[in-house]
């Protein structure tokens, strides 16, 4: 804590931005006890969720299946995400040499180039669909790539300008401003994608993409960077993996990220395939649809800051697992046609369910910030993020190879209809509820330091 305050303390010295320790927020509606500087943060993840939730989210999982991509094939989009943070591990060696903010300004400036590749692609009528599909993954590829190497540098960053005892609120305002983008962007990529669906109408949700992205950069450059150069040689130290799974808070919190990526590792690709394919939503409809899962969290996020601050993290990620596993045996229900498919039905599954999944990641980030300690804390960041990058990039290839294998899955038993869709929501809420049982592994670092 008192480390915490100090990397505060300096920060607020050294960058002119930052010269005010609180900030009264969006036309004094919204005090923070930080900087307007650090509150571009938020800014950042608004726009930067503008386009995240484009070339990221759904509607690049529809392009994809429109130009004809199996379940593996979107399993592998799926997988560049996660797999790319392995890239974090070579690139943390090099954070020595550089601030923060430039470093990651770099990649993200070079990421860019890439969404406006992805939007000129359906537009290329002289090419197959298969050639489409072979350059829409390579852009993916490479998009990835540059976010992998960049984001090395972005958590050390939010962590060294924001106070421990702050945390839980500056997550809470920024997972607010990253989910009203997400929600604005579902509701207009709805609208751009209504009617006849063509090619040109994908290549213009993706320019709204590109636009996002530049305007977060410009937002990511207003954010004060970090001049600590001693700050800075400290925490790019390495760190062994010995040394990391001997701090037991830490080790378990790594183990359960992996138990709990064989749910979540899928969820961005194979719902919606199910809606498009076997529930015969529109994509238009399902855009809207999808923009009920951002929109719940911003309701209770606030609350949940204070409350995480005030009582820890457990609680919460516990809570979360129970609703979110109700949720997923809804799902398992209607893919089984024990329930019938309606819009009502899959926007209340999305509402309940993004306000469940926002409530995790929340108490999950916090607690991953808790335990991960000052001194090497570049190499921590970056071994923990690729150690549950590879475990959430192997699973979504998995299940896309499995639906590939079960095809065609046509089997009743009793009120239940087996098909592959079926099969994997009911994997996912097994799965889900275990990891109820296993969170009893984690551990709090308050309540760990004052045991011991």
């Amino acid at each position: 804590m008192h480390a915490d305050l100090r990397t505060l303390v300096k920060t607020s010295e050294t960058s002119p931005q930052s010269s005010d320790s609180h900030y009264a927020g969006l036309f004094g509606l919204l005090p923070v006890p930080y900087s307007q500087g650090v509150f571009n943060f938020h800014w950042f993840n608004f726009y930067n969720s503008l386009c995240f939730q484009i070339i990221g989210g759904a509607p690049i999982v529809l392009l994809a299946k429109d130009l004809g991509a199996s379940s593996l094939i979107l399993g592998i989009i799926a997988a560049f995400l996660p797999l790319m943070t392995i890239l974090q591990l070579p690139a943390a060696h090099h954070l020595g040499k550089y601030s923060y903010r430039s470093f990651t300004l770099m990649g993200w400036t070079m990421r860019t180039l890439f969404i406006a590749t992805s939007a000129v692609i359906p537009l290329l009528f002289f090419l197959s669909r298969d050639w489409r599909l072979a350059l829409l993954v390579g852009s993916l590829f490479f998009f990835y790539l540059l976010r992998g190497i960049s984001s090395a540098a972005f958590l050390p960053w939010v962590t060294s300008m924001v106070g421990g005892e702050m945390r839980g609120r500056f997550i809470s305002i920024d997972h607010s401003f990253t989910y009203g983008g997400a929600f604005l962007t579902m509701l207009l990529s709805s609208l751009l994608m209504s009617g006849h669906v063509v090619p040109w109408r994908y290549s213009l949700v993706l320019c709204f993409s590109l636009l996002g992205a530049l305007i977060s950069i410009y937002y990511m450059r207003r954010i004060p960077d970090r001049e600590h150069h001693e700050e800075k040689s400290a925490s790019a130290e390495p760190v062994s993996l010995r040394t990391i799974f001997s701090q037991k808070p830490l080790r378990n919190s790594i183990i359960f990220s992996l138990l709990f990526g064989t749910v979540g590792g899928g969820l961005g690709v194979f719902p919606v395939e199910y809606l498009r394919i076997q529930a015969h939503f529109s994509p238009s409809a399902i855009y809207a649809l999808t923009s009920g899962t951002f929109l719940a969290p911003l309701l209770i996020l606030q609350m949940l800051g204070h409350r995480i601050d005030r009582f820890g993290s457990l609680p919460t990620i516990r809570g979360s697992i129970i609703l979110f596993t109700l949720v997923l045996a809804v799902w398992f229900a209607m893919a089984a046609e024990v329930i019938t498919p309606s819009w009502q039905l899959v926007l209340l599954l999305n509402v309940v369910g993004g306000m469940a999944v926002a409530a995790f990641n929340m108490a999950s980030l916090h607690l991953g910030m808790s335990v991960v300690p000052e001194y090497g804390k570049n190499h921590y960041f970056a071994v923990t993020t690729v150690i549950t990058g590879l475990g959430l990039g192997i699973v979504p290839v998995l299940w896309g190879w499995l639906l590939d294998t079960l095809g065609n899955l046509d089997h009743v038993a009793g009120p239940f209809h087996f098909t592959r869709h079926s099969v994997y929501f009911l994997g996912i809420t097994l799965l889900c509820a275990s990891c109820l049982l296993a969170s009893r592994i984690l551990i709090d670092p308050r309540e760990h330091k004052s045991e011991s």
